[in-house]
């Protein structure tokens, strides 16, 4: 959550009251336990690691690759929770012997992997290395903690679900990876959300840093919707939907009803001046690469059914075939290795049903774009 946004604030940005924390029972499992968090320096990751952390673990492992964010979130923990056992790993989650040597080390009873890439223009034009963290990352932790029998919670995302951009099929294959590691004795669980509001990076910063700039607000598309919800209530439902696993299925985090973007920047313009910040109207600027005009939870591949919290659904879906993710896997460890972003696409596109690569991707991978003429003269 941004600091500088009470939760009055918040709720008004949401246009709905803010509705979930933990409650006993979830605090409960966190007690005299060791937890990892990775990707521990983001929103998401930061404040899992801030209200397990009031939750009397006995250690809390934070992972993450940015030396900035790690040293904050670690200098934060140890002023809140001065009798957690904090140890800051400075790595990279594709790295397999640096994660098995945190994984020796703190022989965790929970692991939250919410280290990942998620800016979807972005991605768009680093292929290779989204697909390396989002994926193989994704693989290399899960592995880690299978071999443990700890608990392990894979954070996604709502654009996992009939993607559209590299960032979506990435998290997309995150989640068949996941699911394909599971075993009698290793039952994940998937956590499927939408956007955290003022997250790093998120739409809110980048309209709130425009108006005290004096500029417009740039919009991609006034009547693009999305889902929010505050870190605050992500935390807690994702606790909550791991909790109530005892399959590894996908979950997704009912957040309401989806927020118009023009909505959004009018509400936020209201609010930033009453604090004084007069705003200068606002700028649509159309979609970016990889965005989708509406984002959706669930996909045809996946069957929702309600589970004991009202919030949190629950979808089920046929068997996944490791043999043929391990293949994927092998290959695109390969193309991450090369910097190939034209083999990284390839991958993506050939595992992640349904998954068609834009025309900044197909760009960014080398390929011929659809409709252009070959030297022949001919269609490609």
């Amino acid at each position: 959550m941004t600091p500088e946004f009470s939760e009055r604030d918040l709720e008004r940005l949401l246009g709905r009251s803010v509705r979930a924390r933990l409650e006993s029972e979830d605090r409960a499992l966190f007690v005299g336990r060791r937890v990892v968090v990775t990707g521990a320096g983001g929103s998401i990751g930061s404040e899992l690691a801030r209200q397990i952390a009031a939750c009397a673990p006995e250690q809390i492992a934070l992972v993450d690759r940015s030396e900035y964010h790690l040293f904050h979130i670690e200098r934060e923990l140890r002023e809140i929770a001065p009798r957690v056992d904090v140890v800051a790993h400075l790595t990279d989650v594709a790295r397999v012997a640096h994660v098995e040597r945190v994984f020796a080390a703190t022989r965790p009873h929970f692991v939250y992997h919410a280290a990942a890439y998620k800016h979807v223009p972005m991605a768009e034009r680093a292929i290779a290395v989204a697909a390396e963290t989002n994926v193989l990352g994704t693989a290399v932790v899960a592995g880690a903690a299978a071999a443990r029998g700890a608990r392990f919670v894979l954070i996604s995302s709502d654009k996992a679900a009939s993607p559209e951009g590299v960032m979506g099929a990435t998290k997309r294959l995150a989640e068949l990876v996941v699911a394909s590691r599971a075993t009698p004795s290793f039952r994940p669980a998937i956590v499927r959300f939408g956007n955290v509001l003022g997250s790093s990076g998120s739409v809110v910063e980048i309209m709130r840093d425009a108006i005290r700039r004096g500029r417009p607000i740039p919009v991609t598309d006034p009547s693009a919707t999305r889902f929010f919800m505050t870190a605050g209530e992500a935390v807690a439902l994702v606790v909550r939907a791991d909790r109530l696993s005892s399959e590894p299925h996908v979950f997704w985090l009912d957040m309401g009803d989806p927020v118009r973007i023009g909505d959004l920047a009018e509400r936020l313009l209201a609010i930033e001046a009453e604090r004084g910040h007069a705003g200068a109207g606002i700028d649509v600027v159309g979609l970016r690469p990889g965005e989708k005009l509406h984002e959706q939870l669930h996909d045809p591949n996946l069957v929702f059914h309600r589970t004991a919290d009202r919030r949190i659904w629950r979808g089920a879906r046929g068997g996944v075939d490791r043999v043929a993710i391990d293949g994927w896997l092998g290959l695109l460890r390969l193309a991450a290795d090369r910097a190939d972003d034209g083999a990284a696409l390839a991958v993506l596109t050939h595992a992640v049903e349904g998954y068609r690569p834009g025309r900044t991707a197909r760009a960014t991978a080398g390929w011929v774009p659809i409709g252009s003429r070959r030297s022949d003269g001919r269609a490609a």
